[in-house]
């Protein structure tokens, strides 16, 4: 009986994208996370600021898959959040884990939220 070897190779790059100079107070936006170069493909998370929950985006197929080296992976995440007033300045992550092993992060970018807020004027 012969072992496996299993190699990883965390991420080369690890992007956030989508929230732009400043994001409208309680309007969704898409944010974007693009991973370079993993193996094996691993798992994607979402979490504002550094203690909130772990939440999951969608990958999107046509971007998901193997590199032109045919050894490792390029994952593409899309998230929809809003955020509130009080978020100001928070940052959202993206973390890159083991397949499965969420508490096993291998790479992690974020992104700081700057949140407009919508005054109301009042005409007398």
């Amino acid at each position: 009986m012969c072992d496996a070897l299993i190699v990883s190779v965390h991420p080369e790059g690890v992007s956030v994208t989508g929230l732009g100079e400043r994001v409208k107070e309680n309007t969704e936006v898409n944010v974007t996370c693009d991973v370079s170069r993993v193996k094996p493909e691993a798992a994607v998370y979402w979490r504002k600021g550094p203690d909130g929950p772990l939440q999951t985006g969608v990958q999107l197929p046509k971007l998901n898959g193997l590199n032109s080296d045919g050894k490792t992976f390029h994952l593409h995440s899309t998230y929809k959040v809003s955020f509130s007033r009080s978020e100001h300045n928070t940052k959202l992550y993206c973390l890159v884990t083991r397949p499965g092993v969420k508490t096993d992060i291998w790479a992690t970018e974020s992104q700081t939220v700057r949140v407009a807020c919508e005054w109301t004027v009042l005409r007398f």
